[in-house]
């Protein structure tokens, strides 16, 4: 026989990984920065609207949708923030009444707008079908409180 002595191996303990407590912290980070983080819809515009003392909010239904049509001083036209051409709005606009009925819509122009400009909106939107043409404005406090302050 060969002078060969081999050890025998101490048995190791079985290793558990808890990941409880992992996923706790991955839900509290989720919840976090679901909580703090700041949403802003897609293709929003920061526009000067007029302002207006009389301006009320609008109600809207849950159930009515409202579109959202806007013009900027420098010419941009946007449809729910999606840009449009003047030429293809009016067939836009009829596609989706014909889709929803019960639609609005809600038209803002900047301050600088050429008001010919948004009276030629207004006929296209009227045009299309649609009913009743919202204007959106800045609301102001009346002139009777600004003088008092």
């Amino acid at each position: 026989m060969s002078g060969l002595v081999f050890r025998t191996r101490k048995a190791r303990g079985h290793v558990q990984l808890n990941v409880t407590p992992l996923i706790d912290v991955l839900f509290l980070f989720i919840i976090f920065f679901m909580l703090t983080g700041t949403f802003k819809r897609v293709g929003e515009l920061e526009l000067r609207l007029p302002g207006s003392s009389t301006a009320v909010p609008s109600l809207s239904d849950e159930t009515t949708r409202t579109l959202e049509l806007l013009l900027t001083e420098g010419g941009g036209l946007y449809l729910d923030g999606e840009e449009v051409e003047l030429p293809g709005l009016k067939s836009r606009l009829q596609g989706i009444l014909r889709a929803d009925p019960e639609s609005r819509v809600m038209l803002k122009a900047e301050r600088g707008v050429p008001h010919g400009q948004v009276v030629l909106l207004l006929d296209i939107v009227r045009t299309a079908g649609f009913r009743g043409v919202g204007i959106g404005t800045h609301m102001e406090p009346p002139e009777e409180e600004t003088r008092t302050r």
